[in-house]
Parts: C-alpha cells; sequence; structure tokens
C-alpha cells in the first residue's frame, strides 16, 4: 500500500542484486528498480549463485546498459577490465549519458605502498576523457589510475559544475590536469590527494575550495596563491624530492586549521617571508585566522625547538595545538629548561591557546620543559593532554617517575586557574585516517 515513490527510495538502498530481484516480486514492483535511482557497488556482485566468488566485470556492463538511471552511487574496486580501454571507454559514457553523482572507482592494480612506487610502476591505466563529460558528479574518488588527459580538453563550467569532493588514491596526476580540474570545478570544497604521484608543484587557485589534504605525498612545492575559502590544509608525511617541501601561503584569509607541520620536511614560507628560527612576527608573516595548529618535532633537538617557537609566532591566535612528540633527530643532549626560561613572550600562548595535546607523550625530560614553559605562561589555558603510547615505558618504575613530576607539576605557579592535566593512553583507536581529517563537519581533525 505504498507509494511508488517510497518504494523505490527502499529499493535504491539495497544491495543492487537484491534491488533487481524486486521485479519477480509481483507486478507493481516489476518496474520499480528500473525507476528507482541506481546505487551500484561491485562488490554486492563478488559472489555468484553457487556462493563462489565471481568477477563482476560482465554484471557491471550489463547493469549500467540496463538501467535507465539517474545513477547515485556506482563504486567499482574489484574489476579486472580484461577488455581494458574499450570496456571502460563504455562505462565512462554510460556514467556521464545517465547522471551519476557519486563515482568511485579504483583500478584492479595493488595499492602502491608509497608515492615513490607510483612513479616506477607504469601500468596504472589512464582513464579515458569522457569521465570529464560526467557534469553531474557531486563526489568523484579515483585510485590506481592515470588522470585523463587534458591537454586538449574543452575549458568550461559544463566539465565539473557541481562537483564538491575530489580524492586521488595512490594515482598519477599531472600539474596541467590538477590546474584543470580546478580551474572547472566552480563549486570544489574538498581536494584529497593521497599517496599519489603528483606533480613538483602544486599552485592553489581555487575559489571555492574548502578543504586540501597531501597525504604522504612527494612535492616539492605546495602554493596556496588564491584561495579565499580554504579552512583546512593539512599535510601528512609530505616531502620533496630531494629537500624539504616549501609550503608556500599567501591568499587564505579564512585558513583555519593548518598542520602536521614538520620542521624536518617543511619549509613555511608566508608572503615573501621564509621562517626559520630566527624569525620574528610581524605583520608580513603571520596567518591570523588560524585556530587549530598541528606539528611534529623533537622536543629533544635545538633546531627544532627554536623551530617550535617560530611557529607559534607565525599563527598568534592559535586557540588549540598539537604536538606530535618524535624521535626523530639526533637528540642534543640537553632539555632545553634554560632556552625556555629565556625565550621570548609568545603572543598565542600568553593570550589565545586554552588547549594543548602531546601526541606520543614519552616523558623526556625535554618534554617536561616544554610543559613547565606552557604552564607558568599560558594563561588562558584550560587543558592540557598528554597522550601515551603503546610501549612508552619498559617498567612501572618509569611510569611512576612521570608521575611524580606531573605531581611536582602541580605544586608550580600556573598562570592558568583551573587547568585540568590529562595523562591518557595508550588510545585503542590510534587511526588518523584521511576520509576523517578532509571530513568538514570534524571540528578538529587532529583528535
Amino acid at each position: 500500500a505504498l507509494p511508488d515513490v517510497l518504494l523505490r527510495d527502499v529499493v535504491s538502498r539495497l544491495p543492487v542484486r537484491d534491488a533487481a530481484r524486486t521485479a519477480v516480486l509481483a507486478s507493481r514492483w516489476r518496474g520499480l528498480w528500473r525507476a528507482a535511482p541506481l546505487v551500484l557497488r561491485d562488490d554486492d556482485l563478488l559472489l555468484a549463485s553457487d556462493g563462489e566468488r565471481a568477477r563482476p566485470d560482465a554484471a557491471v556492463g550489463r547493469i549500467l546498459a540496463d538501467h535507465p538511471g539517474p545513477f547515485r552511487d556506482v563504486h567499482i574496486s574489484h574489476c579486472s577490465l580484461t577488455s581494458g580501454e574499450r570496456e571502460l571507454g563504455d562505462w565512462a559514457r554510460l556514467l556521464a549519458a545517465k547522471g551519476v553523482q557519486d563515482l568511485v572507482f579504483l583500478d584492479n592494480p595493488p595499492l602502491p605502498r608509497c608515492a615513490a612506487d607510483i612513479t616506477r610502476c607504469a601500468s596504472l591505466r589512464r582513464l579515458p576523457a569522457d569521465i570529464l563529460r560526467c557534469a553531474s558528479l557531486r563526489r568523484l574518488f579515483l585510485g590506481t589510475c592515470t588522470f585523463p588527459d587534458t591537454a586538449s580538453a574543452p575549458r568550461g563550467a559544463d566539465v565539473f559544475p557541481h562537483l564538491k569532493e575530489f580524492s586521488m588514491l595512490s594515482g598519477r596526476m599531472s600539474e596541467h590536469d590538477l590546474n584543470y580540474m580546478l580551474a572547472c570545478s566552480p563549486e570544489l570544497e574538498t581536494l584529497a590527494l593521497i599517496i599519489s604521484s603528483m606533480t613538483k608543484r602544486i599552485h592553489l587557485r581555487a575559489q571555492s575550495l574548502k578543504c586540501m589534504l597531501l597525504w604522504v605525498g612527494v612535492v616539492d612545492e605546495l602554493a596556496v596563491v588564491d584561495a579565499p575559502h580554504l579552512e583546512r590544509l593539512i599535510l601528512w608525511k609530505t616531502i620533496g624530492q630531494r629537500q624539504r617541501m616549501v609550503l608556500k601561503i599567501d591568499g587564505a584569509p579564512e585558513l583555519r586549521v593548518i598542520g602536521r607541520l614538520d620542521p624536518r620536511l617543511h619549509q613555511l614560507q608566508i608572503g615573501n617571508t621564509i621562517i626559520n628560527a630566527q624569525t620574528k612576527a610581524s605583520p608580513n608573516c603571520i596567518v591570523p585566522s588560524v585556530k587549530i595548529l598541528a606539528l611534529e618535532l623533537n622536543f629533544g633537538v635545538s633546531k627544532d625547538v627554536n623551530m617550535l617557537t617560530s611557529f607559534l609566532r607565525c599563527f598568534p591566535n592559535v586557540e588549540t595545538l598539537h604536538i606530535v612528540s618524535s624521535k626523530d633527530g639526533e637528540a642534543t643532549g640537553r632539555h632545553h629548561a634554560k632556552f625556555w626560561q629565556e625565550v621570548d613572550p609568545i603572543k598565542c600562548v600568553k593570550s589565545h591557546i586554552n588547549k594543548i595535546i602531546i601526541h606520543e607523550f614519552q616523558g623526556e625530560q625535554s618534554e617536561f620543559a616544554f610543559v613547565k614553559f606552557i604552564a607558568k605562561r599560558a594563561r588562558k589555558l584550560q587543558t592540557l593532554v598528554l597522550v601515551l603510547t603503546e610501549g612508552t615505558f619498559a617498567s612501572v618504575g618509569e611510569l611512576y617517575e612521570v608521575n611524580s613530576q606531573l605531581r611536582a607539576l602541580t605544586r608550580c605557579s600556573w598562570a592558568a586557574e583551573g587547568c585540568e592535566v590529562l595523562l591518557v593512553g595508550p588510545k585503542l583507536d590510534c587511526t588518523w585516517n584521511f576520509a576523517r581529517a578532509s571530513d568538514l563537519s570534524v571540528k578538529d581533525p587532529f583528535w
């Protein structure tokens, strides 16, 4: 007795094999599946009727050809595409003609473990240019493939006029192709490049972009040239080909979240100023909009400690500070207590930071020297969280020593009244994934 519009909605949410089977229920159901927006996930087609694992290539081709559309959600990740470019070209034309909205396509080769593997991989299939004709796309996720050649492709708003999210996993994309995609996506909000072989330079010009994520990439330079609505810039394990990756920020007035900056991997440039250990705060080298900052450094390395103060001065209005305490680099052997006692006042520490999380806390004297500095200087601090990692302490005695030092901190004169200090961990689920990092509904992507 339910109306057809509701039945079609129910059918469109079923696995595609079950959705098609509803046609045998009754004459009234016979046309519902073909009239419902298609949701096709090829992992629903992996098991044949006899229970054996099946190759879904042929079934995917038939479904795309037989269903009149529209295609609401198509997820293809298990097809081997033995006939290659011809079959893929046919699918691309069908997807474009029948209004696909969300498309996830991962070609069959195994995922490379790092961007260097992609550079060496010659088997990444280039997608046909017909993918660019899918004007109804809202979300596009490509993996283990090469972006279509855009050298001769037309420009205009009819390419990706409604695209909100674009992600590439373990793929290959040239500088020209990336610039083309950004220019032809006037509503793009999220750009995620994950373990991908990219151009040596990324110059970000995107009027609608809100989130840029570069995850395990090899890029010489990332320059935010003109991104007036960019709110989130996330880097993780990104390096240059032969030296540190240059990160230039010039044209991001709404940037609120940035990290994880690593002084060993990233050279920060704000405007025309290259940030180094001697950089002093000035209107030409600050980003006042940033509220959440994430860093990764070794508290036992003098260069890292000096760069930490410079980074903090560049973001004078930070309210939440994440620091990953790394063991990378050779420690100088000093605790840096004298350095923190003599360091000049830092605006964000004195007036704005209300929450600090030190991840992978190891209980080293160099870490406690920074904590004592924060205790004496951070007037607005409400919460200090020290997150342990599994296997940090070899004995109960070591953990007892850390607790003793924390108790000693409580007897110090704190600049902030009522600050809560938490020693937590190890976290049961310490997974930090790119999906959460680029989710704009998550206020703090590092926590």
